[in-house]
């Protein structure tokens, strides 16, 4: 209890801190969403971005030198996400991994006739389980900027961390116990649809890789959620419906219909 109370307090005295001028220029330049906040929202966002970088290690892979750039940005695109989750700042969360372009992880699959394949596989971004999140700069570039559609390497990521909050990752996010079944059986009902749209090669508001799993289904809609609402909401308003609840926020009410993009 000590300790949570002490850490509660170095919190706090972070975010009374003075924001540098020059993370909100980086803001300003990395992260477009931090422009459509609310004055209570951006103060939020920036006190939340002030004990992210006080508290997580970033690492630069491959000659990467880490930068205010780069950490200002990763965390402004985190704390877009962690807007309707109060204190949250993912104590499991040690170190942020970024890479200067896509990675190569290997994969390997048992053949039916023995033996085994292995090859490299490309990749923008994961979460690992020992508390580290890796991500490609370029594709945390182009998220900030608007300049990817509906997806956001970092959004995604985070989406997996929030949906680990309640001990399982089952592409459930924390919930009230007495809302939780009627919200699987509505994503569930979205995640069908989604797979009929793309069986019948209909237009869909989200990449197929959200068909993977209940897990990645919840994560990348999640990135169509902040980065595209309101196609997210034209294309299925219940699933928008159900993750303003999950993320306890409404990015439509802010996100301009036709947002420039970055360049």
């Amino acid at each position: 209890m000590l300790f949570s109370w002490m850490r509660a307090r170095r919190r706090r005295a972070l975010g009374d801190l003075p924001f540098p001028g020059a993370w909100h220029d980086i803001l300003r330049r990395g992260v477009k969403q931090s422009q459509w906040l609310e004055d209570e929202e951006t103060e939020q966002l920036r006190r939340w971005i002030a004990v992210f970088l006080a508290e997580k290690r970033f690492e630069g892979c491959r000659g990467l030198e880490i930068t205010d750039e780069i950490r200002v940005t990763v965390a402004g695109q985190a704390g877009i996400v962690a807007l309707g989750f109060g204190g949250e700042w993912f104590d499991g969360l040690r170190s942020v991994l970024v890479y200067p372009g896509d990675y190569l992880v290997p994969r390997s699959t048992v053949l039916d006739g023995g033996g085994e394949l292995e090859w490299q596989e490309a990749r923008m971004g994961e979460t690992w389980s020992g508390g580290s999140l890796v991500l490609s700069w370029p594709g945390v570039v182009d998220g900030g900027r608007l300049r990817d559609g509906p997806r956001s390497v970092v959004m995604h990521e985070v989406a997996h961390l929030v949906d680990a909050l309640d001990g399982d990752i089952d592409g459930v996010p924390p919930l009230p116990a007495a809302d939780r079944e009627a919200w699987i059986d509505g994503i569930e009902a979205c995640r069908e649809r989604f797979e009929i749209a793309l069986d019948e090669g209909r237009s869909t508001a989200f990449d197929e890789y959200a068909a993977e799993s209940a897990v990645e289904f919840f994560a990348v809609a999640s990135e169509c959620f902040f980065q595209d609402p309101h196609r997210l909401a034209r294309h299925d308003g219940e699933l928008y419906g159900l993750l303003t609840r999950a993320w306890r926020q409404d990015p439509q009410r802010r996100v301009p219909a036709h947002p420039s993009r970055g360049r």
